[in-house]
């Protein structure tokens, strides 16, 4: 039955496995920043965020008498496994990881700004404020990177520069 309700646990199940690619990619940018700490530090903190996440829309999911999709969690994993293979092969590797973490960020706010209305017309009000906290930290994090990039692309094009220095990662 096609519903308000079924729509918003359908794309429940859509954002836990979007959480779970932003894990994934999230760790494959820690394990590979060497060079440019405050980048790696946010991008540290913003994946404690990360799996809170996680584990609160799986409480929404149960809550609403589903559970995460163990088929979109395995697409989401691969499809995190493919962009960090991309980058490595990438002699810009940082730069692409930022454009590529700070588009991901502004999807998933649009993601949650969804989520909420579908909340809010499905009557489900706590679930809209799970949401609304979880769009804040998303936002918070693409604002973030919006402000640092033209340093961090500074950065990397000044390291290009020094003859011996990786700037890459």
């Amino acid at each position: 039955m096609n519903t308000a309700r079924a729509q918003l646990l359908d794309w429940l199940r859509n954002a836990h496995a979007m959480e779970v690619q932003s894990e994934e990619m999230l760790k494959t940018h820690i394990r590979r920043l060497h060079h440019y700490p405050q980048l790696r530090d946010r991008i540290v903190s913003h994946l404690a965020e990360t799996c809170e996440q996680q584990a609160k829309l799986e409480h929404c999911l149960r809550e609403m008498g589903g559970e995460p999709s163990g088929l979109r969690e395995f697409s989401a994993r691969f499809l995190a496994l493919g962009h960090g293979l991309l980058q490595v092969a990438s002699t810009d590797e940082v730069v692409k990881s930022l454009v590529l973490t700070y588009s991901f960020e502004s999807m998933e706010a649009v993601v949650y700004r969804t989520l909420m209305t579908s909340a809010e017309v499905a009557a489900q009000p706590e679930i809209a404020g799970v949401c609304e906290d979880i769009l804040r930290q998303e936002e918070a994090m693409a604002e973030w990177l919006r402000e640092h990039l033209p340093d961090i692309v500074r950065q990397y094009l000044v390291r290009l520069e020094l003859p011996g220095i990786q700037a890459k990662r």
